[in-house]
């Protein structure tokens, strides 16, 4: 699928949602995960397309909720998914005493692995636990990859694991982004949703797609399941932007060019 025929189609949805991850989609990584940045470009075509009729903007991350508000300045009625589809900005939603037995557990063998390998770090969230070696990586490669081999030698208990890009994450809960998204479809009424991301766990989003009318999104390079693939951040501005005046015009709008 071309990206002028995704925009176009997409454009004309009877009511459109519109997810995005956030790391390595609509900001580019950093070492410290709490110094990144937003595209201020992506950040104001999300925003109006928040504020359009029959439309819906969601961001969807693996960080936890919490976290992810303290880096994404978009607000309501921007929606938002944390930790993997876990967590959602509209509901509350509590651990089991075995998920929290199993996230202390993790959480325990991780340190262990950071006291092997300095420079390795820990996230916790409330559904995961983090191994983080993107710091590790820059001052030894070499103790990078010991380490996260140690991460994936971890047992996962039943529980899942996913391995992604410089991180291997323990979660204690079954959620996933396509659940999410799932959940997301039910509750507005979409009728197609374009999903954004670049991640091993974004692939769960994109298989639980209908592929059309929906569109996935992959951003970088990769076998995915989307139908459409972008180079980087700065192309997935470009793209929402492109779609949030598509958008604006099919709705009988002016593009006005938005605001955050």
């Amino acid at each position: 699928m071309t990206l002028s025929t995704a925009i176009k189609a997409l454009a004309a949805a009877e009511h459109l949602a519109v997810v995005s991850d956030f790391d390595g989609t609509l900001s580019p990584f950093a070492t410290a995960i709490y110094e990144v940045e937003m595209n201020q470009e992506s950040l104001r075509a999300l925003d109006k397309l928040a504020h359009l009729p029959h439309t819906t903007a969601a961001v969807l991350s693996g960080r936890h909720l919490e976290g992810l508000q303290r880096v994404c300045p978009l607000r309501e009625p921007v929606l938002f998914g944390g930790s993997h589809g876990a967590e959602s900005s509209w509901e509350d939603t509590d651990l089991t005493p075995a998920m929290r037995e199993h996230l202390a557990t993790k959480e325990a063998e991780i340190r262990g692995i950071m006291e092997r390998f300095p420079g390795a770090d820990i996230e916790v969230k409330p559904f995961q636990r983090v191994l983080h070696l993107r710091a590790l990586e820059d001052s030894d490669p070499e103790a990078a990859t010991q380490a996260y081999e140690a991460g994936l030698a971890l047992d996962p208990g039943g529980f899942p694991r996913t391995a992604g890009k410089s991180v291997v994450e323990f979660s204690a809960t079954q959620a996933t982004k396509g659940t999410w998204i799932e959940n997301l479809r039910e509750r507005t009424g979409a009728t197609a949703v374009v999903f954004l991301g670049d991640d091993v766990t974004d692939e769960d989003g994109f298989r639980a797609l209908h592929q059309p009318p929906d569109v996935g999104v992959k951003v970088g390079e990769g076998e995915t399941a989307a139908v459409v693939q972008l180079a980087d951040v700065d192309a997935v501005a470009h793209f929402l932007t492109e779609l949030a005046a598509a958008r604006a015009d099919h709705v009988g709008l002016p593009d006005n060019g938005g605001a955050a």
